[in-house]
C-alpha cells in the first residue's frame, strides 16, 4: 500500500507544479521596446547620414558648375585680349548660364601697353550663392 500511496502523491504533486510551456516561450514587453528603440535609432542615423551626403553632393555640384563657368569666362577673356591692339579695347564675349553672373575688375576694357601685362580679377556667382574668383594676366600681343 505504501507504494500506491507514494505513486498517488507523486502524481498529484506533478500536477500542481506548473511547467514552462509554449505560453512562456515569447519575448517580454521590455525586450520588444528595447528592440524598437534600437531599430529606431539606427534608422534615424542612416537617414540623417544620407541627407548629409546628399547636401554635400549638391554643394560640390554647385561649386563644380561655378568653376566651369569661371574657366569658360576666363578663356573668353583671354581670347578677347589676344585680339587686342595698342590703344584699342577688349571685351570678353561670353553669355553665362541662367542664374550665373560674371564680372571683372578692373572693369575698363582698354588694352594694356605691349610691355606691361595687366592683372584682371574675374568673379562668377552661382544662383545658390557660390562665388568663384580667378586672377588672369592679359597682355597686348
Amino acid at each position: 500500500m505504501r507504494s500506491s500511496l507514494r505513486h498517488r502523491l507523486a502524481a498529484t504533486t506533478a500536477r500542481r507544479v506548473p511547467r514552462r510551456g509554449r505560453a512562456d516561450a515569447g519575448e517580454s514587453l521590455l525586450e520588444i521596446v528595447i528592440t524598437v528603440v534600437v531599430i529606431g535609432v539606427t534608422v534615424t542615423a542612416l537617414v540623417s547620414g544620407l541627407a548629409s551626403v546628399s547636401a554635400a553632393g549638391e554643394a560640390h555640384r554647385q561649386g563644380v558648375r561655378a568653376d566651369t563657368v569661371m574657366r569658360n569666362y576666363a578663356e573668353a577673356a583671354k581670347a578677347a585680349a589676344r585680339a587686342c591692339t595698342v590703344g584699342g579695347t577688349w571685351q570678353p564675349v561670353y553669355s553665362p548660364p541662367s542664374g550665373y553672373t560674371v564680372s571683372r575688375t578692373p572693369a575698363s576694357s582698354a588694352c594694356p601697353p605691349i610691355a606691361t601685362p595687366a592683372r584682371v580679377d574675374l568673379t562668377v556667382a552661382s544662383p545658390s550663392g557660390v562665388t568663384q574668383t580667378m586672377t588672369i594676366v592679359v597682355r597686348t600681343p
